[in-house]
């Protein structure tokens, strides 16, 4: 149970400097573990970030009272959290959050084509809270094609952006920026060039203020290796970095072994090779742990063993555990928009309206923007 873990110190959250409350807007019914985990990470989000408020759309047959009365009674009575929620629920958490009730919602099945039909849905309710700039932000743990879906057509691009793309952080030795992690499944150069210039943004403004190393993935660092699209990316963006070399360092192309060696701060893919390497990571991830696992159940004496190394691979283990990460920025938007993953625990949820906060505290977009405005030719056109 959450409350048995010991609380984890948030890290890198800045406050807004203005003194502004963050507006965030979070569809409860998205991800496999909805509404219930969306509604304990909701309220632990509450609890450790006091200038945040929420815009919450629920399937209006959802009794979220109920699931809050539940999330406290699972606390410890004893706790300091618990003691926090019992006094001050009524003067404090709910007077920062607002329940938007819908008379539908989007189910990790439905197409996406089905979901502008009837508007009066949780996922489509939250994205028109963002476009009509009532919330900062929007949080999503649900269907990945309906949130892109929805994302682009009810919120819309930043000005000069082509392709808007999900950017994934991948935990190696160091953090590694995914982009495209899945959203264009066919792309052109001109928008692999603008992933690069978006990427190298956010992690100048994000991650490090050093110049990002950025790499093109491929199936081989020569120059001869890959198809088209990798061949012609790789002379647009060589041919930018000529132009403009103070957004980031091209090291050209890069295979995941370099990925996973942390040889680049940034590795740039169209979104269906992005995507891939990107649940290869993740399966691999899984089944090393539970070979591990079942390798220290085979005897008493690997039992043993496993018992006194616990610490260091629960350390390893929350390295690549989905939960501590934020989830994916839709970057290019209209509006801050984050996607975590559809498997989102209570966790999970909480880490990820901690990264949307962040995000809108050190507005990401307005940055995009004006980058983008001072970037000149970012066409084939050199």
């Amino acid at each position: 149970m959450f409350f048995l873990r010991r609380k984890k110190k948030i890290e890198n959250i800045n406050k807004r400097e203005d003194n502004k409350i963050v507006k965030i807007g979070i569809d409860l019914m998205g991800g496999d573990y909805a509404p219930v985990s969306t509604m304990e990470g909701v309220l632990l989000a509450l609890y450790d970030l006091k200038d945040l408020h929420l815009k919450i759309t629920f399937y209006n047959k959802i009794d979220y009272q109920k699931l809050i009365h539940n999330f406290i009674n699972k606390l410890p009575k004893r706790s300091k959290i618990y003691n926090y929620f019992n006094k001050n629920l009524e003067t404090d958490i709910l007077k920062r959050i607002e329940f938007i009730p819908c008379s539908n919602y989007i189910s990790m099945s439905d197409k996406p084509v089905n979901i502008l039909k009837n508007r009066d849905n949780t996922l489509v309710k939250v994205f028109e809270l963002l476009r009509d700039k009532v919330v900062d932000g929007v949080l999503y743990a649900g269907n990945t094609g309906a949130f892109l879906e929805t994302s682009i057509l009810v919120v819309g691009r930043l000005n000069g952006v082509k392709r808007p793309a999900l950017l994934t952080v991948l935990p190696f030795n160091k953090p590694v920026l995914l982009l495209d992690s899945g959203a264009n499944a066919e792309c052109k150069p001109e928008y692999l060039l603008q992933f690069s210039v978006m990427a190298s943004i956010y992690y100048k403004k994000i991650i490090s203020n050093s110049l990002p190393k950025l790499g093109l993935l491929n199936i081989g660092t020569e120059d001869i290796k890959g198809n088209l699209l990798t061949k012609e990316s790789n002379k647009l963006i060589s041919n930018y970095v000529n132009i403009n070399n103070n957004l980031f360092e091209y090291v050209g192309f890069v295979e995941p072994y370099d990925v996973v060696n942390s040889k680049v701060d940034i590795v740039v893919a169209d979104g269906f090779s992005g995507n891939i390497m990107l649940k290869s990571f993740e399966s691999l991830g899984e089944y090393v742990f539970n070979f591990i696992r079942k390798e220290f159940s085979l005897n008493i004496f690997n039992k043993a063993i496993g018992l006194l190394s616990r610490r260091i691979f629960r350390r390893i283990k929350s390295y690549f555990d989905y939960s501590e990460y934020g989830g994916a920025l839709m970057i290019g938007l209209n509006g801050v928009s984050v996607k975590t993953h559809g498997r989102a625990n209570y966790r999970a949820i909480k880490n990820s309206i901690n990264f949307t906060y962040k995000l809108i505290v050190n507005d990401i977009n307005s940055v995009i923007l004006k980058e983008l405005e001072n970037i000149k030719n970012i066409t084939l056109s050199f």
